[in-house]
């Protein structure tokens, strides 16, 4: 089984982009910013 690298745009997009996962999306910006900028909610948007 070949290993899925999360920093290719496609892979990030199905490990990230999905309603299934916005909670690890949410944990991630959260990891990245500030704590006073924490998020809680995210909206997916459909790219074209």
């Amino acid at each position: 089984m070949s290993k899925v690298n999360p920093r290719v745009d496609l892979a990030f997009k199905k490990i990230f982009g999905v309603e299934e996962n916005k909670d690890l999306l949410i944990s991630l910006i959260n990891a990245i910013v500030s704590e006073k900028d924490q998020i809680v909610e995210v909206t997916l948007l459909k790219s074209v």
